[in-house]
């Protein structure tokens, strides 16, 4: 959410594609983190399977949705979604 609000701040798009932009520079980072990971030797293969699933699930996924939903939708969405996570970091410090 943080990294669509900054790229929202910074180019002047849609918001579906900025969100499309967020998911190409999180597959880069994650795929960054991986090979570090893969080298370090502390990779439970399970569970990192697991998650290697369900994160391409949920990125394959969301971005179908969000290209689905209406743009002020969307843009509601992701205030909504942000603000909850926000107010759930506040509460947790």
């Amino acid at each position: 959410m943080i990294l669509l609000a900054l790229l929202g701040l910074v180019y002047e798009d849609t918001l579906t594609r900025l969100n499309a932009l967020k998911q190409c520079v999180s597959l880069v980072v994650n795929i960054a983190a991986a090979v570090f990971f893969l080298f370090s030797g502390l990779v439970l293969w399970p569970v990192a399977l697991v998650m290697a699933a369900g994160a391409l699930a949920g990125g394959a996924s969301g971005g179908n949705i969000a290209g689905c939903i209406a743009p002020c939708m969307l843009k509601w969405t992701v205030i909504v979604i942000g603000t909850a996570i926000g107010i759930g970091f506040l509460i947790t410090l």
